[in-house]
């Protein structure tokens, strides 16, 4: 719980210190989470689970979303930091590719899901 509200913290920091990043933000979260429907809509009787969460990494200080598709007895995971050079960072425990857009994080996002075979 604690590492949720320091996740909201920090976001909250963002809306005063860098108002586009958080604009890029909020519609990063929103595709995630549109993606996650369409995909428990075209996996009704193969997935079984999806989670999407946003926790907050203290090594590194940076709130991180994760997703996460249970499909076919397989996991997939997928880490989204948000940097502090003002920029996402997608992959998996903190390493992978850089975005500076909600919109590049997104094909990011769905490069990696591609890989668990989820079609959306």
């Amino acid at each position: 719980m604690a590492n949720s509200a320091l996740h909201a913290i920090a976001i909250e920091e963002l809306r005063h210190t860098d108002p586009v990043l958080h604009a890029e933000y909020w519609k990063l979260v929103k595709g995630i989470t549109n993606l996650v429907q369409k995909i428990a809509k075209n996996y009704p009787n193969e997935l079984e689970y999806t989670s999407f969460t946003e926790s907050y990494d203290r090594a590194s200080a940076e709130p991180v979303l994760q997703v996460v598709i249970g499909l076919n007895k397989n996991e997939t995971f997928v880490h989204i930091y948000v940097h502090k050079e003002k920029r996402f960072v997608v992959g998996k425990s903190g390493d992978g590719k850089i975005a500076n857009t909600a919109d590049q994080a997104m094909e990011f996002i769905e490069e990696i899901l591609s890989t668990a075979k989820v079609k959306y």
